[in-house]
């Protein structure tokens, strides 16, 4: 475990879900090559889809491309399409979903602190309380936002999806730490003013992890309590 933590004054944990809090049952690169296709089939030229291949930023971009070349409307048909496709997905093994081992400790440790729980996660808002429900988490957090409770471009990676979180909290960015699997949370977490701490159990590495500089690298959640432990 890598801590760069400097404060103990943390008064909520924020956790993205797929890969932080549970095994996910997704399978990404169909979801992923789901979405590019219907950006293309809205008559998104190809060459403006993201290079290295981060659907998120072909998203973005199609946003900006669309809001310039297209009708009125555009964006309610867009997003109700992209979400239709990602929901096929996310639902297909959902009751398959369990806990990263441990988190279900991490969390009652959390709680017996006083230090409160939210989750932030681009699943829909049926995936996320069906899985969370599957995996036994689904009466442990005070706040979840999902990517289909607000416009689909303020959702992670972008900043206003934490802040929403910190708003719903009524607490301040330094005051949380937000925990991921993914570069996407890392960035969100920067945007927002947030400490990060990064965990193994998703699709990213240490050696993937190193040079992006999170605060705090952990094997999983289970790791968060000897780390707080660590702070006092």
């Amino acid at each position: 475990m890598r801590n760069a933590l400097r404060s103990n004054g943390l008064k909520a944990v924020i956790f993205d879900m797929d890969g932080t809090l549970i095994r996910s049952t997704i399978d990404f690169r169909k979801m992923n090559q789901g979405l590019a296709d219907t950006l293309l089939q809205h008559g998104l030229p190809k060459d403006i889809l993201d290079p290295s291949g981060k659907v998120n930023e072909s998203i973005v971009r199609a946003y900006s491309y669309f809001k310039v070349h297209s009708h009125d409307g555009w964006a309610e048909a867009l997003e109700r399409d992209l979400n239709r496709v990602s929901l096929e997905v996310e639902m297909a093994r959902v009751d398959e979903t369990r806990e990263v081992p441990g988190t279900a400790d991490t969390l009652r440790y959390l709680r017996s602190r006083g230090i409160r729980t939210a989750v932030l996660t681009r699943g829909s808002r049926a995936y996320t309380e069906r899985a969370l429900l599957a995996a036994g988490l689904d009466d442990k957090f005070e706040v979840v936002l999902c990517r289909d409770d607000h416009p689909l471009i303020e959702a992670k990676p972008n900043p206003v999806a934490l802040r929403r979180v910190y708003n719903a909290l009524d607490l301040n960015g330094d005051e949380c730490l937000f925990i991921g699997d993914h570069d996407t949370d890392l960035l969100c977490a920067q945007g927002a003013g947030s400490p990060f701490a990064a965990v193994l159990t998703g699709s990213f590495s240490v050696e993937m992890w190193t040079p992006l500089n999170p605060d705090v690298i952990m094997d999983s959640v289970a790791e968060l309590p000897r780390l707080l432990e660590g702070l006092e």
